[in-house]
């Protein structure tokens, strides 16, 4: 009898086994098919034929999932886009500026609580409310009332040479390459009273902090506080607490930081790229990676969210990630620092924490849903304005994308 039971146990343990063998073996089946699938689908939406090269990411705390990319990074059509293919990613940037700014408060060298003008070597106020001092969280959740004047926020953009070929466009309010100031000369000509293009129309006519205005030059601003308060030049104050701990070996600020010959061109449409250029307000918008370097960032973040990120401590991530809730143009939303929270993008519901950016040449896309944990990463080297065709195929990615993480 003890015999019999013995043979019973030991039959149902390697059935167990086998079972578990044939499921494990079938799981890896499966997100195989669904990579196929998710590889097929972007394919397909490649072939509408309006972007020239995009590349996509999806991480979770882990690492990354999937990482592929689609078309080309020329116009001849010779080099294709990967998911290593550099480009500049606009506004996405930003949540740089947030990592930065709340690891500077860790090593003491500021309190975003503080003044701006603790830090700065000149003064700044809004006119219409001198006595409200305008704090470095009002830069952070966009509440600073700094407001983006065109006329004023064009002039960071800046070319990178004055000769371009016959299909290189050039915007009109690309300025000359001479033309190129530090960040600080910019915040000063602008923001400064007598100050060289500066006008009180820069500031709004609401308090400090009482209403958010989305503000590239405000972004910008809070990157030369953190260089201020830490004595470091804001690009290398993020190569040493991001990009290296990161290990983002594909990503900088300048081409000097990067492959030169993994960078994409910037497009119009299929004939025309658009001229190289670069930002005086390089914070806000400039940082130069791939989806697939890029998806590092975005997995440590979700780590981060969960408490268990490596460049901020807990108390950190857990002020990154707070909620503010502030109206914008009688719309309210929820903030974090230099981060949103949405529940849907380009039509398309999903809880989502992140952000999106464009330039010209650029649409950028980086979120992660908190209760899949799983992160989309979109770069597309392909301007939005001149072909009708660019925003259907983004949106089929997108949704691509989205039932990517879904069926995961």
């Amino acid at each position: 009898m003890k015999n019999l039971l013995l043979i019973l146990i030991l039959s149902t343990l390697i059935f167990s086994c086998k079972l578990k063998t044939q499921t494990n073996k079938s799981t890896e089946k499966n997100y195989t098919a669904i990579n196929d699938t998710l590889t097929k689908n972007l394919a397909l939406a490649y072939e509408k034929d309006a972007i020239i090269g995009f590349s996509v990411s999806v991480v979770n705390k882990d690492g990354l999932i999937y990482s592929n990319g689609f078309g080309f990074t020329d116009i001849e059509k010779t080099k294709p886009y990967n998911s290593k293919t550099t480009q500049n990613i606009a506004s996405i940037s930003k949540t740089l500026i947030g990592i930065s700014l709340l690891k500077a408060q860790e090593l003491g060298k500021l309190n975003i609580n503080d003044p701006i003008n603790k830090y700065l070597p000149f003064k700044i106020v809004n006119p219409n409310y001198p006595e409200n001092p305008i704090l470095i969280k009002h830069l952070a959740y966009h509440t600073s009332s700094v407001i983006d004047l065109d006329e004023i926020y064009a002039k960071s953009y800046v070319l990178t040479k004055n000769e371009h070929a016959e299909n290189e466009g050039v915007y009109d309010y690309f300025n000359k390459p001479e033309t190129n100031i530090s960040l600080l000369n910019f915040i000063k000509n602008s923001l400064v009273e007598n100050g060289k293009w500066y006008t009180e129309n820069t500031f709004s006519k609401v308090k400090p902090g009482e209403k958010r205005e989305y503000s590239n030059i405000a972004a910008a601003l809070c990157a030369l506080i953190i260089e201020s308060a830490t004595g470091q030049d804001y690009r290398s104050f993020t190569k040493e607490n991001i990009i290296k701990p990161l290990k983002m070996n594909s990503s900088g600020w300048s081409s000097k930081d990067i492959d030169s010959t993994m960078r994409s061109r910037l497009f119009a449409n299929k004939k025309m790229m658009i001229a190289e250029y670069s930002l005086i307000t390089y914070a806000d918008g400039g940082f130069l990676t791939s989806s697939n370097n890029l998806g590092l960032f975005l997995s440590e973040l979700i780590k981060g969210y969960k408490g268990n990120g490596i460049l901020l401590n807990k108390q950190s991530y857990k002020k990154l990630f707070e909620k503010q809730k502030f109206s914008n143009n009688e719309e309210s939303g929820e903030y974090g620092i230099f981060i949103e929270f949405r529940n849907e993008f380009l039509s398309f519901k999903d809880d989502m924490i992140g952000h999106n950016g464009s330039d010209p040449g650029v649409l950028t896309a980086m979120y992660f849903n908190p209760k899949t944990g799983i992160g989309k990463i979109l770069l597309v080297n392909t301007d939005t304005d001149f072909t009708d065709d660019v925003w259907p195929e983004i949106e089929e990615i997108w949704k691509s994308l989205i039932y990517y993480q879904n069926t995961m």
